[in-house]
Formats: C-alpha cells, structure tokens, sequence
C-alpha cells in the first residue's frame, strides 16, 4: 500500500491534468460521407434507381411521413446516401443543411439506409426543415428535351398552392408514358401516383422562383464549405419556361408528354400518327373482349343451362372491362394531350368492322368506344351478346340501340363531331 501510495501523490496528478486536456477529442462524424461528385452520368444513375426502386410504400418501412415539398428531397437524399455523393438541402431563409451534419454522433450507423439510425435521423430533420419555397435555392430551371424529361425532373409552385412533384415514370409504349410522384398536406408514410398535375408556370412580371420545372443544383466544395455550383453552369439550364411565349405553362403535360413520345419515335409525331397509336390501344384491348365473349357465347349455344365455377371464371369480364374504362379515359385524355381532332379520332374508329357476335349485324370501333365510355358493358358471363356489349340490333328500325332505350342517332349526338352525321 505505502508504495501505492507514492505513486499517486498531488503533484504527480497535477502533472497530469494539463496533458489530458490537450489531447485531441475524437471527431464528430457526417450522416455519411461524400466521396463522389454529380454528373450527368450519375444524373442518369439517379433516374434509373427511381424508375426501378421507388414506389408508393418506398417510405413505409421506416414510417416516414412527407408532404408535397418533402417527398423528392427524401428521394434524392435517400440515392445520395447510398450513392456516397453530397447532398444540400435549404430553407425558406437560405439556410442549409446536408450530409455533413455532426449532430448524431450517438446514433448507430448501418450498411442499408432503412437500418442507418443517424440517417433516419437527418431524414427527420429534413422533412421538418424544406418547404415548397426550398425550391428556388436547390434547384434550377431546364430545357425541356429528352436528356432531362426523366425520373426524377421535378415541378413546383410556391405562390398559391404551393405543390411540388416529381416524374416518376416513364414508359414510352403508354398513352400517357409519364406518371408524376406526388404527396400532399397532411404529410402521409404512402404517397400517390398520378398522370397529371394542376402545377403551372408563373409568366413574367412573377419571379421565376415562384415556379419551375427543375432539376437540383450540384453540391460542389469549396473553400472548406459545401456550396451548390451556380445554376448558369449546370447541364440544360435555361428560362425558356418563363418566356410569355411559352405555350404549355398551364398545361405542363402536353409538353412533357410529348417530348417522350417523339423521342420514343425518333420524330416529331402528328395528330394523326397519335391517332393511329389511339385506335392500336383500343383496337387490341376490344379485340381480346371480343373474342372471349363470341367464347362463351359457342358455348352457351350448346349448352344454355351451363352453371360453372370454371366458366365463370374464364368467361366473366369484371376486371377486365375495369381495364377497359381505364383505357377510354387515357384515350380522351391523349386526345387532349396531343391536341388530337375528336372528329380524326371518331372518323377513324367508324372506319373499322367489328363482329360482335355471329347472331348480329357488324358493327364498327367506334360503337363499342361508345358502349365503353358509358360503361353499358356487362362482365356476365351468362348473358346474351346484346347484353355484354350493351346494344342491340333493332330489325323493323334497321339500326342499333344503346343500352336498350337510345338509338343510335340519339347516342352519336351526345358525341357531337363535324363528319359524323348517320348511323
């Protein structure tokens, strides 16, 4: 004990003190680290990861709920993260924040982001953090072409409604090849998709950071300092948008829709090369209805009192003809996506025989469009043909009856065009 005791006298422990203060503290560590650079290249790495990893329950597994404004940071912070690249997120009053934040240095870190306690954290920050009008300091305004209509391009206003959304898909082969990402107030863990946005651009004298179609800045060192590189100098920058010429800023879709199908096509598409594609898509979607009914029909021909599980199942039309709705109102919205004559459309549909059935008088595309669009149609695999197409051919009077009480001449009135005038 005595020599214990020698060991630990005063002076030695004062001796000591000054030693442990100067030693260095351990450093406070980043939500993660950034040890790579944006560039067009990743730009294209981005849109590919939200084309095929994101989608309405992304967020559900971590219960995150976000609003309109912040449902496309979460994304890019989420492909940031794993991507190791920087990320930069601003407020209202210009402030920032981003990967760099040392805040949590007693939350655990994990290889998946879902699993990352400290990126959840800044996740959590972040929503509470941006608002529409973070907008006009992260992002900047486009050129609207094929190398920047792609997932991930996002559209905002913050002037009235203050919304934003992002592209989230595009398939080319669709009517409406882009659907749009969306939330909304109350913030929600599922957000929505949809075809279409009522977001517009503001025309001048409104500054254009109360509204744009916009791809995000790219976080750049500098100094010691993460800054966003100035707008001027990143890829496709442009105020075409802006410009009181602009033809589509209160209609947005027209023209990114139809940036992705000339691009699809190699060239730029006209009212009727769309109407061709229009009367595809209904053409093949009928054609399949057709053949299933003119099936059961065969066999109800032989066997009228056939009651079976197997038939039901194979012959009735149920979700199938809920396809088919869906397709009638992509059709009249391409119509006017496209600006497509409702004539061209109707002249051409008029133009195609069908055969609905072999008891009745053939028909045409534009009848069944018709039958279609007023849902008259009956997914009953038991009932006559008159009653799954909802017409009937009325013989004294030498023409069609809708639904079993409109004539045809009565029906195409409520569809009013300049060519068609008889039956």
């Amino acid at each position: 004990m005595g020599c214990a005791a020698s060991m630990f006298r005063p002076s030695h422990i004062c001796w000591l003190i000054p030693i442990f203060l100067l030693m260095p503290s351990s450093p406070q560590a980043a939500v993660w680290e950034a040890t790579r650079s944006w560039s067009e290249e990743w730009e294209t790495k981005y849109s590919t990861w939200i084309s095929e990893e994101v989608d309405e329950n992304f967020l559900v597994p971590i219960h995150l709920t976000v609003d309109c404004a912040d449902l496309a940071y979460v994304v890019r912070a989420i492909y940031s993260r794993n991507a190791s690249l920087p990320f930069l997120a601003g407020d209202a009053g210009g402030g920032k924040i981003g990967h760099f934040l040392d805040r949590w240095d007693d939350l655990s870190q994990a290889g998946h982001w879902r699993k990352d306690s400290r990126f959840l954290a800044f996740l959590r920050l972040l929503v509470q953090h941006v608002t529409t009008k973070s907008y006009a300091y992260d992002t900047y305004p486009v050129r609207l072409c094929p190398e920047t209509v792609r997932p991930g391009l996002m559209i905002y206003e913050n002037l009235i409604a203050g919304h934003a959304c992002l592209i989230g898909r595009i398939q080319p082969e669709q009517i409406i090849p882009i659907t749009l990402f969306e939330s909304s107030v109350p913030p929600r863990v599922r957000f929505k998709t949809t075809t279409q946005t009522n977001v517009y651009i503001y025309p001048p004298p409104v500054p254009c950071t109360h509204s744009g179609i916009v791809r995000w800045k790219w976080p750049i060192q500098q100094k010691g300092r993460w800054v966003f590189a100035p707008e001027e100098s990143m890829p496709y920058y442009s105020l075409d948008i802006y410009d009181s010429t602009f033809p589509y800023r209160t209609d947005l879709g027209k023209a990114l829709n139809r940036i992705v199908k000339d691009a699809a096509a190699g060239a730029h598409l006209s009212a009727e090369d769309h109407v061709r594609e229009l009367v595809r898509y209904l053409q093949e979607e009928m054609q399949f209805r057709i053949r299933i009914v003119k099936e059961a029909e065969e066999i109800l021909d032989r066997n009228p009192r056939i009651r079976s599980e197997e038939f039901d199942y194979t012959y009735n039309t149920d979700s199938r003809d809920e396809r088919l709705f869906g397709l009638v109102r992509s059709l009249w919205m391409g119509m006017r996506l496209y600006d497509i004559p409702r004539e061209l459309f109707f002249r051409a549909l008029k133009g195609i025989p069908v055969a609905i059935s072999k008891h009745l008088p053939e028909t045409n595309l534009l009848f069944l469009f018709i039958a279609a669009d007023q849902h008259w149609l009956s997914p009953d695999a038991y009932v006559s043909p008159e009653k799954r197409w909802g017409m009937r051919w009325d013989r004294e009077a030498g023409e069609w009856i809708f639904n079993d009480r409109y004539s045809a001449k009565e029906v195409l009135s409520w569809y009013p065009t300049s060519v068609i005038k008889d039956q």
